[in-house]
């Protein structure tokens, strides 16, 4: 398929899906949410990481905005028993979703984010696309996306690093699933990101988690995390490749 037939296609799903009934709007809800965790490896190789997610949401009528704040740092030693910082990443991100129509809405995102593991100085995002809708109930939530963005990278290296500015398509999707009459959620998402012209240049984001209510406000969590960015090595970076397992707190109201 064509860049052109894409875009079209792009537009056809948005544009043309019917309005939903007129009804009473609902009142703009605010909601917050932090995250702490850690994971700890030991052996041949101690290894330890912390990571904190803050995140700031608004739901009104029409609009659904999305703000969060992640920072994750993690030192592990080497064989002679010293020890050194082996990640070190933070990011920061918004997304707006426009809630007009019925099963496929419009929606806007931009991030900036920094990676010691990654080689990654700072990387911007800017895009826009639609998002299906697929289910939506009490229990389950299901969707899909479809966007195109721009990203502009520095690398990180003693050489002060080249900047890449690049075009990319964004696939990704997003399950919800509640057990136990909410206590307990189980959620997945994936992004898949390849650059428009040169397939081989991809970045691939995948996260599951299983969340454990002990009351109104907090919860345990429990997740997996894995990153891959194909350019990371040519950067400088030791692994293209980058996971963790993660147990942290949830907070929410």
């Amino acid at each position: 398929m064509t860049t052109r037939a894409l875009f079209l296609t792009l537009f056809l799903l948005v544009f043309s899906t019917p309005l939903h009934a007129q009804e009473d709007p609902p009142p703009p809800d605010w909601s917050f949410q932090s995250e702490i965790g850690a994971s700890v490896f030991f052996g041949a190789s101690d290894q330890t990481t912390v990571a904190t997610t803050i995140g700031v949401d608004r739901k009104g009528a029409r609009f659904e905005l999305e703000n969060d704040f992640s920072y994750l740092y993690g030192e592990a030693t080497t064989e002679e028993g010293g020890t050194f910082v082996n990640k070190r990443s933070w990011s920061v991100g918004s997304n707006l979703d426009y809630l007009g129509f019925s099963r496929v809405n419009p929606y806007m995102f931009g991030s900036a984010l920094s990676s010691l593991e990654k080689a990654i100085e700072i990387r911007y995002k800017w895009g826009a696309g639609a998002k299906l809708t697929a289910l939506d109930s009490e229990v389950s939530k299901l969707d899909f996306a479809l966007a195109v963005l721009g990203e502009r990278t520095k690398e990180d290296s003693p050489d002060n690093g080249d900047t890449e500015v690049l075009a990319r398509w964004s696939g990704e999707f997003n399950l919800q699933r509640r057990f136990s009459e909410g206590r307990t959620v189980f959620e997945a998402k994936a992004n898949y990101s390849p650059v428009l012209d040169e397939a081989a240049n991809y970045t691939v984001t995948a996260e599951s988690s299983i969340a454990f209510k002990l009351s109104e406000i907090i919860s345990l969590k429990l997740s997996v995390v894995d990153n891959y960015d194909s350019r990371a090595k040519t950067r400088g970076a030791l692994d293209n490749n980058d996971g963790r397992i993660l147990f942290s707190v949830l907070s929410s109201f």
